[in-house]
């Protein structure tokens, strides 16, 4: 599911909001995380010199910021890859980021049945009377 936030509320928190939302939403849950792809709206600006690669690694090292990308990182996100031919956006020359949070608070379940299953009780048939008598 995207998100988007319209130009006129950028930069109020909003963003961080929808995120804190999913992030309860997935506590509550209890789920491991949550897998998503970002845009790096920012490309753009640097693609003629910068490879989406370096463009990538420069916002994970703090040293470029992408309007979008960056935020996500600072709300927990790492990187865990690229995804050509993402979207038809310009801005990002069609690439999105696929980024992974994982919940800190994730407890796995407890296993409603024991860890080694007993072995199978046999079967007990009767044998079936024979179906002509026997002669002496």
């Amino acid at each position: 599911m995207d998100s988007v936030v319209l130009s006129d509320y950028r930069s109020q928190g909003v963003g961080g909001k929808l995120i804190d939302a999913r992030y309860d939403v997935i506590r509550k849950l209890n789920l491991r995380g949550l897998v998503a792809g970002s845009i790096p709206i920012d490309y753009s600006k640097v693609a003629n010199h910068v490879t989406i690669e370096q463009y990538v690694r420069d916002v994970i090292a703090g040293t470029r910021f992408d309007t979008n990308l960056s935020k996500q990182l600072r709300k927990g996100f790492k990187v865990h890859g690229l995804i050509p031919n993402y979207t038809t956006e310009t801005s990002c020359g069609g690439y999105g980021v696929e980024i992974v949070w994982d919940n800190p608070d994730y407890r796995p379940l407890r296993r409603a049945y024991p860890a080694a299953v007993p072995a199978r009780m046999p079967v007990i048939r009767q044998v079936p009377a024979p179906l002509m008598p026997r002669t002496a």
